[in-house]
C-alpha cells in the first residue's frame, strides 16, 4: 500500500475520527512524545469539525501534524517535523480513502460502536508498522506469564479479519523460521506479515534472534548464570572467553576441542540467556580493514 518515499522521520501518532460528532474510531500512538496527542488532534478537531475552518498542516513543538479530511472521518498523522510532508500526506489520503471505502455503509448508519472498525489497524499498520526488521531474524513466542505482566498483552487490533491473520502467522512461529521463511511460506501480503510482526513485538508476544551461522561473530554481553555454569561447567567458560567480538564460530570452534554442533549447541543457549550477542559483520569488517 505504501509507494511513496519519505523522508528519514518518526511517526509518532495516527489517528481517524469521525467528523459529524468527533468520536475517535482509531487511535494508534507509535513513540512518545512531548506533547499529548490527543490534546493536539483535540485542538485540530475543534478547528476543522467545530468552527468549520480548514487546516491541512499544523504545527506543534516540532512535530507536524498532517490534516486530511473525507466525507466521514478526518485523518491526522503525527511525525516528527519535516520540510516536505507530502509524501505523509498522500499516504494518510490513500489510508482514509480505503477506509471510508471498506466501512461506509457502518459510517452511515453510525451506532456509536467502534469495536468493527479496530481490524483495520492491520490496513494502517502496512503503511506505517510499529518497527521494521531485518527478514534474517527469527521470531519466538514469549510465553505469558502472571510473574512478568509487561510481557504477551492483549493486542487491540487482534479482531475479526486481522485476528485470523494474526493466528495464521502464530502458526509459522517455531523458533526455526526466519521471517523471510515465514513470508515465502504464507500466502498473506508480505506488508500483512510485516505489519503483524510489529504487532507481535510491540505487545512482547515474541523476541527476536538471528539463525546461528558459522559465520556468525558474537561478543560477550554478561557473566554466564550460574545455572548454565552447572550445566555446561569448563566447556562454556572456554567459550566465553572465545566470543570477543572479533572472532566467527567458526574460527572459535578452531580453538575449542569441541565440535561445531557442540559449539552452536551452548552458544544458542548462552545467546537466549543474554549472555552473548550478535556482531554486526559489516562494521566488524570495517574494523579489521582499518587494522
Amino acid at each position: 500500500m505504501n509507494e511513496t518515499t519519505e523522508e528519514k522521520a518518526e511517526v509518532r501518532y495516527l489517528s481517524l475520527v469521525r467528523k459529524e460528532g468527533g468520536e475517535p474510531i482509531i487511535g494508534i500512538p507509535y513513540r512518545a512524545m512531548s506533547v499529548d496527542p490527543d490534546l493536539v488532534a483535540s485542538f485540530v478537531l475543534a478547528v476543522i469539525i467545530f468552527e468549520n475552518r480548514q487546516l491541512k498542516t499544523f504545527v506543534k513543538e516540532g512535530y507536524v501534524v498532517v490534516i486530511e479530511e473525507g466525507e466521514y472521518v478526518v485523518g491526522l498523522l503525527i511525525v516528527d517535523k519535516v520540510d516536505d510532508d507530502g509524501p505523509y500526506r498522500n499516504n494518510l489520503i490513500k489510508i482514509v480513502q480505503q477506509f471510508e471505502s471498506m466501512y461506509e455503509s457502518l459510517l452511515v448508519s453510525w451506532k456509536g460502536d467502534i469495536r468493527p472498525f479496530r481490524e483495520y489497524a492491520l490496513n494502517i499498520l502496512q503503511v506505517y508498522p510499529y518497527r521494521t526488521f531485518d527478514l534474517k531474524m527469527i521470531p519466538r513466542l514469549v510465553g505469558k506469564s502472571d510473574a512478568t505482566p509487561d510481557h504477551h498483552v492483549a493486542i487491540p487490533w487482534s479482531v475479526g479479519e486481522t485476528d485470523e491473520k494474526l493466528q495464521l502467522v502464530l502458526g509459522y512461529i517455531n523458533g526455526k523460521r526466519t521471517i523471510e521463511e515465514i513470508m515465502q511460506q504464507s500466502d498473506l501480503e508480505d506488508s500483512e506479515i510485516m505489519a503483524i510482526m510489529s504487532m507481535l513485538d510491540k505487545y512482547k508476544w515474541i523476541t527476536l534472534t538471528r539463525r546461528l551461522e558459522d559465520s556468525s561473530v558474537l561478543t560477550r554481553i554478561l557473566d554466564p548464570p550460574m545455572f548454565l555454569l552447572g550445566v555446561y561447567g569448563e566447556q562454556l567458560t572456554r567459550l566465553v572467553d572465545q566470543c570477543d567480538g572479533t572472532r566467527t564460530l567458526s574460527e572459535i570452534c578452531e580453538n575449542l576441542p569441541y565440535n561445531m554442533e557442540a559449539v552452536k549447541t551452548v552458544a544458542s543457549r548462552l545467546i537466549d540467556a543474554g549472555v552473548l550477542g550478535y556482531v554486526d559483520t559489516a562494521s566488524e569488517g570495517a574494523k579489521k580493514s582499518e587494522v
